[in-house]
Order: structure tokens, then sequence, then C-alpha cells
């Protein structure tokens, strides 16, 4: 009679169930039966957030380990040695976070809110609050960081079709404002047009800062969030200097915007929203609202207001503190 123990040894004795059922899962995989289990992605890692003054308070600050969140507003943690900050203009105030991570990993939050009740104007148009003071009140706030030059592009693409013919103007004006005011020198960071483009404004719907591609633009984006205009700076620190390495800036489309005087309706100015958004972009911070009403840079702006269309004193004084004149 013929040996048959020898057919056994195609398996060995110590070949497990577990191992069995690998073989079979590979087999079906590689025969188009089965799929093949998905990747277990890994946990973002924990992150420990550190107030970067005592205005800050970090319990109203939320991570996941990737973005922080904070009132609306979502930022990406970016790599050691750079920053970041997204700055949201309202009708009613101003909200902004910086993020920036320091050479030891650690993350550096700054919060900033401010709410004011402004007089919203139905139709009639109105000039600037405390209008006597705009060239005697020299108080600016500044966030931190320079741009090493200012080319910047816009992105006509949503623009609302009322303002069709006259946004790039508007838009272009209130960014040649930041140049001087009140019969001072011409700061010394030229701001130089570098036309239309079809790159999108890396400004989330949300409210969130969604890249860097360095090419600063400003466009329109249908916001669902309660902004008339926000502003991603993204900057580096090297020997202890934050440059600017991108901005973008984005127009909300849910609100009315006006450029021409004779056709307000519960609608908020271009060029003023503009030229305050262009002021986080440069480095400016806000000043507050009822001290300093004359200033560009105070948080909230009113319905059918034109009278932040050119810079206060403060306003010029802080941009000349940071880029000198010529």
């Amino acid at each position: 009679m013929r040996n048959l123990l020898p057919l056994r040894s195609a398996l060995a004795p110590t070949t497990t169930v577990a191992a069995l059922a690998a073989v079979a899962a590979t087999v079906a995989v590689g025969a188009g039966i089965a799929t093949a289990p998905a990747a277990v992605s890994a946990a973002p890692a924990r992150v420990t957030l550190v107030a970067a003054d005592a205005g800050t308070d970090v319990s109203a600050v939320a991570t996941d380990g990737t973005d922080v969140r904070y009132q609306g507003l979502t930022v990406r943690i970016p790599a050691a040695g750079e920053g970041v900050q997204a700055a949201a203009q309202s009708t009613s105030g101003d909200l902004s976070i910086t993020v920036s991570r320091s050479a030891d990993g650690s993350v550096v939050v700054k919060t900033d809110k401010h709410e004011h009740s402004v007089a919203q104007a139905a139709n009639a148009i109105t000039t600037r609050a405390d209008a006597a003071k705009t060239c005697t009140d020299s108080a600016y706030a500044l966030a931190g960081w320079k741009l090493p030059s200012f080319t910047w592009y816009y992105n006509p693409a949503g623009t609302p079709a009322a303002l069709s013919g006259t946004a790039a103007a508007a838009v272009t004006s209130g960014t040649t404002a930041l140049s001087s005011a009140c019969g001072q020198r011409t700061i010394g960071l030229a701001a130089n047009y570098g036309g239309q483009t079809s790159a999108a404004v890396q400004v989330g719907a949300a409210g969130n800062c969604i890249g860097n591609d360095g090419r600063n633009v400003i466009g329109w984006v249908a916001g669902n969030g309660k902004w008339l205009g926000m502003t991603c700076t993204y900057y580096k620190t090297v020997n202890g200097a934050k440059t600017v390495t991108g901005t973008d800036t984005a127009l909300n489309t849910q609100y009315k915007f006006f450029t021409s005087t004779a056709n307000c309706a519960n609608a908020y100015d271009l060029q003023s929203v503009v030229l305050h958004e262009r002021g986080h972009s440069l480095g400016l911070n806000h000043v507050d609202q009822t001290a300093h009403a004359s200033a560009v840079m105070t948080p909230a702006l009113s319905a059918c207001s034109v009278g932040k269309r050119t810079l206060g004193l403060g306003d010029y004084k802080g941009l000349a503190a940071m880029y000198g004149t010529r």
C-alpha cells in the first residue's frame, strides 16, 4: 500500500487558522473577489495651545491637532517658525485668531474679538464718525508682521451684477488709499497691481484659511458666515522678525455692497471694506471703536457709510512706523 502521509507536508503542523484566513484573503483580493480593507489613519497628534497674551482664553479655542477653530474662524496649524491670522470684519465688530508654531513645536494662539453696536443707516449716506479727529488722533495698534513687498491681484469671478462695472476700480482705490493720509509723506511700501487673475482667493465660505499660494489675491466668495470681508495672512519668523509670505482677502457676496453714493440701500461701501482689510494684510490691528472712531482700523462699519475710504492719522502712523516713508 502507498504511504499517504507525505501529502500532509503541504501544510505545516504549526499553521494556524488565522494564518490560513490571511492567505485566503490575500488570494481573494488578488483575484478581484474582495477589496482590501481601508488603512487605519493615525489619530492627530495631541496639541497643547498656549495663550499669546492675557486677553486670550484658550478654553474658547478648539483644536483637533490639525486645525484651530475660534468663533467660526478656522486656520491650519502652521509649520514651526510660521504663523497665520484669520481676520473677519462684520457689521457689528471684528474677529480674529492668530496661530503660530514656535521652533520648539508649541502652538501659540492669540484671539481678538470686538463687538460694537453701530447705528445702521437704511438709505442715507453718512460720513466719517468723529471726523474732526481724522488728522489729529494718532493712535494705532500693530500685529507684528511686515510685507517685504506688495504685488496684488484681483479675481473678478463672482462679482455682484450691480457692481460689475465699478468693483475693480473700488478695490484699486481701497488699496492705493494705503499710501498716505492727512497731507503726510507716502509710506515706503508700494502697492503694485499685478492685474486680474483666475487664481482663487484662498478663503473658505465658512470663514477658514485654506492655503497660501503667495499670490496676494482679493476677490469674491459666497460666504455663509457673518462677515463683510475676511483676510488670511501668512508669515514666517526669522531671527525674531515676522515676514508675510502671502495674504488673501475675500469679499462676502452674502452682503450688499455699493461703490456710488447714489445707490446705497442697506449696503456697505466696498472701498471702505477693502481699505480696512488691507490694513490687516500690512500689519495693522484694531483700535477702540469709541475712543478712536475716526480710524479705519476700528472694528465695525455701518451701512451706507463712506467715512472710511481714506486712512486716519493713526492708521497712517502705524504703517509709517513699519515701512517708513518716501
